[in-house]
């Protein structure tokens, strides 16, 4: 197949990991994949290099059976250039920014910008929701459009359907299980615990805070803790103000991730629903460190049995530090969710990704 993957801004976040993954995974396999994008700002480790173009017009896309994208901003410019040339555009959903919108309209979640009293603030946040609403039509929109959709979670495959009856492809997320493997020896749980945290703080659905929270709670109640945190962007003033963070990784490669979950007492992750997927704990998993994660739909889709982390409801600092407590002193439960973590993690591997990802592009790509 000859395929074109078309991304705007290339970055160091998850989701533009799993997209050159995707470019990787078809070129090993025989495939002439192009990539390109319109603008770089940080450079990833992979293989994959994107071609930079002066825009997404005819002029500038390759010749190719398909078209991969994944933003509802690329959908709607390539979605002409592929309807003009008869080809299938595939939309690689890693979330659904309708429900993300919803949330603000709704008020579960109210930005700290909108959250002091006064009647300006509440000027603001109703012209704000007016703002919202127009954007959550325009994302409908670019949704109906009949590309072919590719969900990395369950509960992405049930939004789209609830909220507009498209039908999509699941295609879980992929890790490299030559780079997460298990630590040789378990590290001693008698000294200081080392916890991880991986994510953009600025992001609010990551829910870094609570982790902060979670930490101070411990280190009040005099438990030791040494709180390591991984962004894929450079940290805010406010996380290193917090005066709880003990290290800070900004940037860093996959073997250098691999070797933190290793050295790693335990992981935790406290994202709200609107996660896609989340990779940290699958790549901890695999490393042979027990977990912490939120009771939302895509962590509770890593297996049907829910016995391979620690889980504590959303927004419950105090559970959490709890968990760490428990994963720490019980080495019982500790050795079950480790065994449990690693048997999950094995069917994430990059080589099943790969194959699904090619079985769902060979069903409609033109000429194949």
């Amino acid at each position: 197949m000859k395929i074109v993957y078309a991304i705007r801004h290339v970055g160091m976040t998850g989701g533009v990991k799993v997209f050159f993954q995707h470019v990787e995974l078809l070129r090993n396999m025989g495939h002439e994949v192009h990539l390109i994008a319109r603008f770089i700002d940080e450079e990833w480790e992979f293989k994959a290099k994107p071609e930079i173009v002066p825009s997404f017009t005819d002029r500038y896309v390759p010749d190719a059976e398909a078209i991969v994208v994944t933003t509802p901003k690329d959908v709607e410019e390539l979605w002409k250039i592929a309807h003009k040339r008869g080809i299938p555009l595939f939309h690689f959903m890693q979330g659904f920014e309708p429900d993300y919108v919803l949330e603000r309209i709704r008020g579960d979640v109210i930005p700290s910008r909108f959250r002091p009293k006064g009647m300006a603030t509440r000027i603001q946040y109703m012209k704000k929701i007016l703002g919202w609403k127009r954007k959550l039509k325009r994302f409908d929109s670019l949704y109906r459009l009949p590309t072919i959709k590719i969900v990395i979670s369950p509960h992405l495959l049930n939004s789209l359907k609830n909220r507009l009856n498209i039908p999509s492809y699941l295609l879980p997320n992929g890790i490299d299980l030559t780079v997460f493997y298990p630590k040789e020896k378990e590290p001693a749980y008698s000294g200081a615990i080392k916890i991880l945290s991986v994510g953009n703080a600025n992001i609010e659905y990551k829910a870094i805070p609570d982790i902060w929270e979670a930490v101070r709670i411990l280190k009040a109640e005099g438990v030791k803790v040494f709180l390591t945190r991984v962004s894929p962007a450079d940290i805010t003033e406010a996380e290193k103000k917090s005066g709880v963070v003990d290290r800070f990784f900004v940037r860093i490669s996959e073997k250098e991730m691999a070797d933190l979950y290793r050295e790693s007492h335990i992981l935790i992750a406290a994202s709200t629903e609107i996660e896609g997927f989340g990779l940290p704990p699958v790549e901890a998993m695999a490393s042979g460190t027990p977990i912490i994660l939120t009771r939302v739909s895509p962590f509770l889709a890593f297996d049907p049995a829910h016995d391979y982390a620690y889980f504590v409801d959303v927004h419950k600092p105090q559970e959490i530090a709890k968990g760490v407590v428990e994963i720490a002193q019980n080495k019982e439960f500790r050795n079950s969710i480790i065994k449990r973590g690693f048997e999950v993690a094995q069917k994430y591997s990059l080589e099943r990704t790969g194959k699904g990802l090619e079985e769902i592009l060979k069903k409609h790509a033109r000429g194949r």
